[in-house]
C-alpha cells in the first residue's frame, strides 16, 4: 500500500471513530435508568437525611409484609453495633411500622445468643427457641436476620452455629445449607425483585 493510501485509509478510519457509530450528542441532559438484574436489585437508594432531632445514621433492617421482606430505614442516634441491629430486628417493627402492616417472622429476643464478626462475615449463635416454635416461616426469620446483617457496610455473610457448630438455615429455595449465607439467598424474597 503507497503512502498516499495509507493516509486516505487513516483518514477515513478516523472519519469513521470521529462520527461515534452513527450516536449524535443530545441538546440537553435526560435521566438514564440502568439494567435490571441481579446486581441493580441489591443496590439500595440512599436513605433520606433525618428530620432534626431523631438521629443522625441510618438503619436498615428487614421486616415483613404480605409474605415478604421489605427494607425498612430508621435514623438512629449513633452508628449501631451488631448486637444493637440485631436487638432492633429482634425488638420487631415500631408502632408506626406496624401500622403501615409490618410485622416480623422473628420469634423474639430469645432465638440469638450473640453476634460474632471475623473477615466480613457475621456468625450468628442460636439458641434451640427457634426450633421448638414450629412456626413455618422459618425461611423469612433467617432471610430477615441475613439481610439486615449484610445491609450494613463490612459484612457480606452470614454463618449460623448452635453451642459453637454449624447449623443448616433454609434459604429461599427451601434447600438447607451450612454454608456461609448472603441477601443473594434470599432475594426472591424480598419486595418488588
Amino acid at each position: 500500500m503507497t503512502a498516499p493510501r495509507r493516509a486516505a485509509a487513516l483518514a477515513l478510519l478516523l472519519t469513521v471513530a470521529v462520527a461515534g457509530c452513527g450516536v449524535h450528542a443530545e441538546e440537553s441532559a435526560r435521566e438514564v435508568s440502568p439494567p435490571g438484574g441481579v446486581s441493580q436489585a441489591w443496590t439500595t437508594e440512599t436513605p433520606p437525611d433525618p428530620e432534626p432531632g431523631t438521629g443522625a445514621v441510618p438503619e436498615r433492617l428487614y421486616l415483613v409484609r404480605d409474605g415478604e421482606l421489605v427494607a425498612v430505614t430508621r435514623n438512629v442516634e449513633t452508628q449501631p453495633s451488631v448486637d444493637n441491629l440485631v436487638e432492633d430486628l429482634l425488638a420487631g417493627p415500631t408502632d408506626a411500622e406496624q401500622r403501615e402492616g409490618l410485622t416480623s417472622a422473628l420469634l423474639g429476643n430469645d432465638i440469638i445468643v450473640g453476634v460474632q464478626l471475623a473477615g466480613g462475615r457475621a456468625t450468628v449463635e442460636l439458641t434451640d427457641a427457634i426450633d421448638e416454635a414450629g412456626r413455618t416461616d422459618q425461611i423469612l426469620a433467617f432471610a430477615q436476620i441475613v439481610c439486615t446483617l449484610t445491609a450494613r457496610p463490612g459484612i457480606t455473610a452470614v454463618s449460623f452455629t448452635r453451642g459453637g457448630q454449624p447449623v443448616g438455615v433454609p434459604r429461599a429455595d427451601g434447600s438447607l445449607s451450612e454454608t456461609p449465607a448472603t441477601a443473594a439467598d434470599y432475594l426472591s424474597l424480598v419486595a418488588g425483585q
